[in-house]
Protein backbone atom coordinates (compact mmCIF):
# COMPACT_ATOMS: atom_id res chain seq x y z
CA UNK A 1 0.00 0.00 0.00
CA UNK A 2 1.42 3.38 -0.97
CA UNK A 3 2.35 5.99 1.60
CA UNK A 4 -0.23 8.77 1.24
CA UNK A 5 2.04 11.52 2.57
CA UNK A 6 4.80 10.52 0.15
CA UNK A 7 2.29 10.41 -2.67
CA UNK A 8 0.98 13.87 -1.86
CA UNK A 9 4.47 15.31 -1.47
CA UNK A 10 5.61 13.98 -4.83
CA UNK A 11 2.43 15.38 -6.35
CA UNK A 12 3.16 18.84 -5.00
CA UNK A 13 6.70 18.92 -6.34
CA UNK A 14 5.61 17.60 -9.72
CA UNK A 15 2.88 20.25 -9.91
CA UNK A 16 5.38 22.96 -8.98
CA UNK A 17 8.35 21.91 -11.13
CA UNK A 18 6.81 20.07 -14.06
CA UNK A 19 7.10 22.10 -17.27
CA UNK A 20 5.57 21.68 -20.72
CA UNK A 21 8.74 22.17 -22.74
CA UNK A 22 11.88 20.04 -23.06
CA UNK A 23 14.55 20.83 -20.50
CA UNK A 24 17.45 18.68 -19.28
CA UNK A 25 17.33 17.80 -15.62
CA UNK A 26 20.08 19.59 -13.74
CA UNK A 27 21.11 19.05 -10.16
CA UNK A 28 20.65 22.66 -9.11
CA UNK A 29 19.34 24.14 -5.85
CA UNK A 30 15.78 23.78 -7.11
CA UNK A 31 16.09 20.06 -7.77
CA UNK A 32 18.11 19.55 -4.56
CA UNK A 33 15.20 21.04 -2.61
CA UNK A 34 12.81 18.65 -4.35
CA UNK A 35 14.99 15.65 -3.56
CA UNK A 36 15.28 16.67 0.09
CA UNK A 37 11.53 17.04 0.44
CA UNK A 38 10.77 13.60 -0.99
CA UNK A 39 13.49 12.01 1.09
CA UNK A 40 11.96 13.36 4.28
CA UNK A 41 8.72 11.56 3.45
CA UNK A 42 10.66 8.40 2.58
CA UNK A 43 12.18 8.57 6.04
CA UNK A 44 8.73 8.77 7.61
CA UNK A 45 7.60 5.82 5.51
CA UNK A 46 10.57 3.73 6.65
CA UNK A 47 10.02 4.73 10.26
CA UNK A 48 6.38 3.68 10.09
CA UNK A 49 7.36 0.20 8.92
CA UNK A 50 9.82 -0.36 11.75
CA UNK A 51 9.68 -0.23 15.53
CA UNK A 52 9.70 3.24 17.06
CA UNK A 53 13.01 2.47 18.79
CA UNK A 54 14.85 1.66 15.55
CA UNK A 55 16.80 4.26 13.60
CA UNK A 56 15.46 4.08 10.06
CA UNK A 57 16.57 7.40 8.61
CA UNK A 58 17.60 7.23 4.97
CA UNK A 59 20.60 9.39 4.17
CA UNK A 60 20.77 11.31 0.93
CA UNK A 61 23.92 11.13 -1.11
CA UNK A 62 25.25 14.70 -1.02
CA UNK A 63 28.45 14.04 -2.97
CA UNK A 64 26.97 15.16 -6.28
CA UNK A 65 26.02 18.57 -4.92
CA UNK A 66 29.01 19.40 -2.76
CA UNK A 67 31.16 22.26 -4.02
CA UNK A 68 34.62 21.52 -5.38
CA UNK A 69 37.18 21.68 -2.57
CA UNK A 70 39.83 23.96 -4.08
CA UNK A 71 41.87 24.29 -0.89
CA UNK A 72 42.25 20.53 -0.58
CA UNK A 73 43.41 20.30 -4.16
CA UNK A 74 45.98 23.07 -3.59
CA UNK A 75 47.44 21.09 -0.69
CA UNK A 76 47.90 17.98 -2.83
CA UNK A 77 51.48 16.69 -2.90
CA UNK A 78 53.39 17.05 -6.16
CA UNK A 79 53.60 13.30 -6.60
CA UNK A 80 49.88 12.92 -6.07
CA UNK A 81 49.24 15.73 -8.53
CA UNK A 82 51.39 14.05 -11.16
CA UNK A 83 49.60 10.74 -10.61
CA UNK A 84 46.27 12.51 -10.84
CA UNK A 85 47.31 14.21 -14.10
CA UNK A 86 48.32 10.91 -15.67
CA UNK A 87 45.07 9.32 -14.56
CA UNK A 88 43.14 12.26 -15.98
CA UNK A 89 44.91 11.92 -19.32
CA UNK A 90 43.99 8.25 -19.45
CA UNK A 91 40.41 9.10 -18.53
CA UNK A 92 40.24 11.68 -21.31
CA UNK A 93 41.51 9.15 -23.83
CA UNK A 94 38.97 6.64 -22.57
CA UNK A 95 36.15 9.18 -22.79
CA UNK A 96 37.18 10.17 -26.32
CA UNK A 97 36.92 6.52 -27.28
CA UNK A 98 33.46 6.33 -25.77
CA UNK A 99 32.06 9.38 -27.55
CA UNK A 100 31.25 7.42 -30.69
CA UNK A 101 29.75 4.46 -28.86
CA UNK A 102 26.30 3.36 -29.91
CA UNK A 103 23.73 2.49 -27.27
CA UNK A 104 24.43 -1.21 -27.71
CA UNK A 105 28.19 -0.77 -27.32
CA UNK A 106 27.86 1.47 -24.27
CA UNK A 107 25.33 -0.80 -22.58
CA UNK A 108 27.43 -3.93 -23.06
CA UNK A 109 30.52 -2.11 -21.79
CA UNK A 110 28.69 -0.95 -18.67
CA UNK A 111 27.45 -4.48 -17.98
CA UNK A 112 31.01 -5.81 -18.23
CA UNK A 113 32.41 -3.01 -16.06
CA UNK A 114 29.96 -3.89 -13.31
CA UNK A 115 30.85 -7.56 -13.45
CA UNK A 116 27.32 -8.58 -14.35
CA UNK A 117 26.20 -11.29 -16.71
CA UNK A 118 23.84 -10.41 -19.54
CA UNK A 119 21.00 -12.31 -17.89
CA UNK A 120 21.53 -10.53 -14.58
CA UNK A 121 21.33 -7.17 -16.33
CA UNK A 122 18.27 -7.76 -18.48
CA UNK A 123 16.34 -9.61 -15.77
CA UNK A 124 16.99 -6.79 -13.32
CA UNK A 125 15.84 -4.29 -15.97
CA UNK A 126 12.67 -6.30 -16.63
CA UNK A 127 13.74 -6.73 -20.26
CA UNK A 128 13.09 -10.12 -21.84
CA UNK A 129 15.84 -12.26 -23.34
CA UNK A 130 14.70 -11.87 -26.95
CA UNK A 131 14.67 -8.09 -26.65
CA UNK A 132 18.16 -8.10 -25.16
CA UNK A 133 19.36 -10.43 -27.89
CA UNK A 134 18.34 -7.84 -30.48
CA UNK A 135 20.31 -5.19 -28.62
CA UNK A 136 23.41 -7.38 -28.46
CA UNK A 137 23.29 -8.50 -32.09
CA UNK A 138 22.58 -5.10 -33.64
CA UNK A 139 25.31 -2.57 -32.83
CA UNK A 140 23.05 0.20 -34.15
CA UNK A 141 19.94 -0.95 -32.30
CA UNK A 142 17.68 1.94 -31.31
CA UNK A 143 15.79 1.28 -28.05
CA UNK A 144 12.85 3.22 -26.67
CA UNK A 145 13.48 5.60 -23.79
CA UNK A 146 11.81 3.33 -21.25
CA UNK A 147 14.30 0.56 -22.02
CA UNK A 148 17.25 2.91 -21.51
CA UNK A 149 15.89 4.10 -18.16
CA UNK A 150 15.28 0.51 -17.08
CA UNK A 151 18.91 -0.39 -17.72
CA UNK A 152 20.08 2.78 -15.96
CA UNK A 153 18.28 1.55 -12.85
CA UNK A 154 19.35 -2.08 -13.26
CA UNK A 155 23.02 -1.11 -13.66
CA UNK A 156 22.75 1.32 -10.74
CA UNK A 157 24.09 4.22 -12.76
CA UNK A 158 24.69 7.70 -11.44
CA UNK A 159 22.49 10.39 -12.95
CA UNK A 160 25.40 11.55 -15.14
CA UNK A 161 26.04 8.00 -16.37
CA UNK A 162 22.33 7.68 -17.09
CA UNK A 163 22.44 10.92 -19.09
CA UNK A 164 25.30 9.51 -21.17
CA UNK A 165 23.45 6.25 -21.78
CA UNK A 166 20.32 8.16 -22.80
CA UNK A 167 22.38 10.38 -25.09
CA UNK A 168 23.89 7.35 -26.83
CA UNK A 169 20.33 6.37 -27.79
CA UNK A 170 19.34 9.88 -28.84
CA UNK A 171 17.44 10.81 -25.67
CA UNK A 172 17.86 13.13 -22.69
CA UNK A 173 16.29 13.59 -19.28
CA UNK A 174 13.50 16.14 -19.48
CA UNK A 175 11.65 18.09 -16.83
CA UNK A 176 8.64 17.94 -19.12
CA UNK A 177 8.41 14.22 -18.31
CA UNK A 178 7.06 13.15 -14.93
CA UNK A 179 8.62 9.74 -15.43
CA UNK A 180 12.02 11.31 -16.01
CA UNK A 181 11.76 13.48 -12.90
CA UNK A 182 10.80 10.55 -10.70
CA UNK A 183 13.50 8.25 -12.09
CA UNK A 184 16.10 11.03 -11.79
CA UNK A 185 15.26 11.42 -8.11
CA UNK A 186 15.86 7.75 -7.40
CA UNK A 187 19.09 7.66 -9.41
CA UNK A 188 20.41 10.79 -7.73
CA UNK A 189 19.81 9.28 -4.31
CA UNK A 190 21.24 5.90 -5.34
CA UNK A 191 17.98 4.09 -4.71
CA UNK A 192 17.66 1.30 -7.26
CA UNK A 193 14.69 -0.63 -5.90
CA UNK A 194 12.60 -1.24 -9.03
CA UNK A 195 9.56 -2.20 -6.95
CA UNK A 196 9.63 1.09 -5.07
CA UNK A 197 10.20 3.09 -8.27
CA UNK A 198 7.28 1.31 -9.92
CA UNK A 199 5.13 2.06 -6.89
CA UNK A 200 5.69 5.81 -7.24
CA UNK A 201 5.39 5.76 -11.04
CA UNK A 202 2.08 3.91 -10.83
CA UNK A 203 0.80 6.26 -8.16
CA UNK A 204 1.23 9.14 -10.60
CA UNK A 205 -0.21 7.38 -13.59
CA UNK A 206 3.13 6.83 -15.28
CA UNK A 207 4.08 3.62 -17.11
CA UNK A 208 5.86 1.16 -14.84
CA UNK A 209 8.83 -1.03 -15.68
CA UNK A 210 7.60 -4.55 -16.38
Amino acid sequence: MRDQKLYESVGKYIDKYYIDKPDDIKLDKEMKSIFDRISEFRKKKATKKCNAEEDTDIEIDESAVESFDVESMQKMKATDAMSSTLATNRNIESLMGQMDETFSQRLLRLIDERGMTDSEAYNKAYVDRRHFSKIRKDVNYTPNKKTVLAFAIALELSIDEAKDLLNSAGFAFSRSSKTDIIVAYFLQNKIYDMFEINEILDAYGQPIFE
